[in-house]
């Protein structure tokens, strides 16, 4: 019951998603990433496409990445992994967050701080997690940054890293797909594909593998190499779709 409660669409299903419109010369891409990794493994083909066309990406790092103590170590491994992706440390912004408490933080301060973030870079793309992700921080970080896209007209694309038997199968299979949980499947969401070149899939792969400290955990690793396929998969939310079509024109 639980396998098909969680289920993902069929592989068959990502020629009929939409794609996300690369991103262009002169656009500024800000990406918020709750722990060092989740840019890469949810995000890091697009960031690298985004890069190559001549787009300025920021990447917002909310925690600090210290939950069991090798913050020092996660830290050196996101500058290592963002360096391959081609994404200038000089754009690069941490918050510094203790890892895993993000829902116990004051959410107006919280909010605050995201606003001084799109002030100073004035984005025309965000790119935050689902807000139906499972780990609190990116719950947390993915119902404020929705919520100020909408006040801001600003185009919003969100990725899933954290959801039972996702992705699915959990393990590294590039060859594959990556496509949406079924229960995630819905009208106020539209889901659409960043399909990788293979030179973009085999630079984030290296990216991910500067990831060593995730890497030696097995559920972890399952994850990190899990999301290594022949797309990224992003929603976009009911309201923001046409922003997005706009911003990307």
């Amino acid at each position: 019951a639980y396998g098909w409660r969680f289920q993902s669409l069929p592989q068959a299903a990502i020629y009929f998603l939409d794609d996300v419109a690369a991103p262009k010369s002169g656009q500024t891409i800000v990406v918020f990433a709750p722990h060092p990794d989740d840019e890469t493994i949810a995000a890091g083909g697009f960031i690298a496409l985004g890069i190559k066309g001549g787009a300025r990406v920021w990447v917002v790092l909310v925690t600090n990445g210290n939950k069991h103590g090798i913050g020092a170590r996660r830290d050196h491994e996101f500058h290592d992994a963002l360096q391959i992706l081609g994404q200038p440390r000089e754009n690069r912004l941490f918050l510094n967050h203790p890892d895993g408490q993000l829902a116990k933080q004051d959410r107006r301060a919280l909010r605050r701080e995201f606003e001084s973030i799109l002030a100073q870079t004035r984005p025309q793309i965000i790119l935050a997690p689902h807000p139906d992700d499972k780990h609190p921080d990116h719950a947390v970080t993915g119902a404020l940054v929705e919520s100020l896209c909408q006040q801001r007209s600003i185009a919003l694309y969100q990725y899933l890293v954290h959801y039972p038997r996702f992705p699915l199968p959990k393990k590294f299979a590039p060859r594959l797909c990556v496509l949406p949980p079924v229960r995630l499947v819905s009208f106020d969401k539209e889901w659409r594909r960043v399909m990788l070149p293979a030179e973009v899939e085999a630079l984030k792969k290296q990216a991910v593998q500067r990831y060593r400290s995730q890497l030696r955990v097995p559920v972890l690793r399952s994850l990190l190499l899990g999301m290594v396929r022949r797309n990224e998969l992003l929603a976009v939310p009911e309201g923001v779709a046409g922003q997005v079509q706009a911003k990307m024109q």
